[in-house]
């Protein structure tokens, strides 16, 4: 414990680390000789210490650049949705994004995998937010300012233990009773500690929000990327959510969402989600902006899209300082959702295609035409497949002097309003889920709201909804498909679907289980796949646990 503080204060004690336009900064003097025991003797000291646990959990700190797709909570925006049906990544942009897409064998396994970078990065978090909350006890300052910062610091831990229990075992209905993840509360905790189950591990998670939740009542900072009480809510939404416990998913919903209930128009929707913070959207919840002193760099979600504007790019499709790995295209399943509603704003399309262009040469995309839209063939490049792929405006940055420096979105409204309208659903009250799903509906100007009052047509309905509006934002893909046991079909690319985009590369044989013509593959909601194996220095170096706790490769 005492070399990962001794980190901590190196992060801390050192210029590095400003969120510029805020109401706070940290601006310290450089050390390198730190003392301990000033360094926790103060509430002013703790929360500069906190400062460096937000950095790490929305940036993922010290993540290697072949890990940037899991760069905190901002990789983890791309990572869960790359584990479903609706994106589809190019082979050449390598590393951890690929590999999530594509659940190469080194996605899960724990021998030259990326499931350390996963583990590390949440653990540290953790192991902050330990010495903090410890430290505050004894540390000069008011109640109410070790109020805030131990609120924070429970809230920063719940989730880091949240997103560790989302990947390293089973969804809570299914694996509630099998091996979880390790609780460590405190930073004298001893390195050999056994596995709590997954139903402790999320019952400590639901303890850490509710005391934040409880010293953050009067807490307001001023700006959107320090925890509040409406983030915390959220939080518990989103956990009560895949706990199934319907009424607190309802309450906690409700609660973020009512000082955020001014849904995003279609200026702002289509904006391209990367000034939501410095346009005062109302509808954001929670969310940082990169600045040259404070970014995720490469990590940062719009510099994967491929969605350059022409007169942007080098050559076609590629901007080499905003749009730096040109990856991530939106699937023809996922183009399908809108097929009969023309009228709905996140999916205005141009479908002219190459052989269009190739017949009649005046049909080509104009610049204009291109940024008035959501979805565009990228005619214009020399690849066959990505020519006939869908491009996707959704994440779109024109850059800050060349380079990427969006605003990053966290949370929205929209997702609260979702979350109401499926607890409602699930509680028997069909009305109000229909009023909560037709309110965003009408939002995105959907030509027929659904009317279904059938609970398993409206729960779909919700289902699909997400991932409608919810793309790209960490809760759709494998976060909705484990928790509520879905398989996850794809569609790979044929003759008869030369755009869809999947398994391009390596065909069926890397994911899941082959369908008939070799055209389509099947994910199970429980598969192994899915999550990751306990990195092997955990076992070397931790007597408490063995092999035997190990989650396996394959099956369920």
């Amino acid at each position: 414990m005492k070399n990962i503080f001794l980190a901590v204060l190196a992060i801390v004690f050192v210029p590095l680390f400003l969120f510029t336009s805020c109401s706070d900064f940290l601006e310290t003097n450089s050390s390198t000789d730190i003392n301990e025991d000033v360094a926790l003797s103060n509430t002013s000291n703790l929360d500069k210490v906190l400062l460096a646990t937000y950095k790490g959990l929305l940036m993922g700190g010290n993540v290697p650049s072949a890990d940037r797709g899991l760069s905190g909570l901002t990789g983890m925006l791309s990572y869960y949705d790359l584990a479903g049906v609706d994106i589809t990544a190019q082979s050449t942009i390598g590393t951890s994004e690929f590999t999530a897409y594509s659940f190469a064998d080194s996605r899960t396994q724990a021998i030259g995998g990326y499931t350390q970078a996963i583990w590390r990065q949440f653990y540290d978090n953790i192991n902050r937010c330990n010495i903090i909350i410890d430290a505050l006890e004894n540390a000069i300052g008011t109640d109410q300012e070790k109020g805030h910062i131990r609120g924070q610091a429970k809230a920063i831990r719940a989730i880091s233990y949240f997103q560790l229990i989302l990947n390293y075992q089973q969804t809570y209905g299914y694996a509630k009773n099998k091996r979880g993840v390790i609780l460590r509360l405190h930073s004298d905790d001893s390195e050999f500690m056994s596995f709590s189950t997954v139903e402790q591990v999320y019952a400590q998670i639901v303890k850490d929000l509710e005391d934040a939740k409880s010293e953050l009542s009067d807490y307001d900072p001023g700006n959107v990327w320090r925890i509040r009480t409406d983030v915390v809510c959220a939080w518990l939404a989103r956990v009560h959510q895949v706990m199934g416990n319907w009424n607190e998913a309802l309450e906690n919903a409700k609660m973020a969402y009512q000082s955020h209930s001014t849904l995003m128009n279609k200026d702002e929707w289509c904006s391209g989600f990367d000034d939501l913070i410095q346009n005062n959207v109302a509808e954001l919840i929670w969310g940082y902006q990169n600045t040259d002193e404070t970014n995720v760099g490469d990590g940062c979600p719009h510099a994967m899209w491929f969605n350059a504007d022409p007169e942007l790019a080098d050559s076609e499709g590629y901007s080499p300082n905003i749009y730096s790995f040109h990856s991530y295209f939106v699937s023809q399943q996922w183009v399908d959702l809108f097929e009969n509603d023309p009228t709905d704003y996140r999916a205005s399309r141009l479908n002219t295609t190459p052989e269009d262009i190739e017949a009649d040469p005046s049909k080509k995309l104009t610049d204009s035409q291109v940024k008035s839209v959501m979805l565009w063939h990228r005619c214009g490049n020399s690849d066959f497949e990505v020519s006939h792929k869908w491009a996707y405006n959704k994440f779109k940055h024109y850059g800050v002097d060349n380079k990427c420096r969006p605003d990053i979105c966290l949370i929205r409204a929209s997702e609260m309003l979702l979350i109401m309208a499926e607890s409602e659903a699930n509680l028997g009250n069909v009305t109000g889920a229909l009023t909560y799903l037709k309110t965003l509906q009408s939002a995105r100007n959907v030509s027929v709201l659904t009317s279904s009052t059938i609970k398993e047509e409206l729960l779909e309905e919700i289902y699909v909804e997400r991932r409608k509006e919810l793309l790209g934002e960490g809760v759709t893909g494998m976060y909705d498909n484990c928790r509520l046991q879905k398989k996850a079909i794809r569609i790979g690319s044929s003759v008869e679907n030369n755009y869809a985009g999947h398994f391009i590369n390596y065909g069926l044989n890397y994911w899941g289980t082959r369908l008939a013509d070799n055209k389509s593959a099947v994910m199970n909601p429980n598969d192994y796949h899915y999550f990751l194996q306990i990195p092997e220095d955990e076992f070397a170096k931790n007597t408490e646990i063995s092999s035997a706790d190990q989650n396996p490769f394959t099956g369920e």
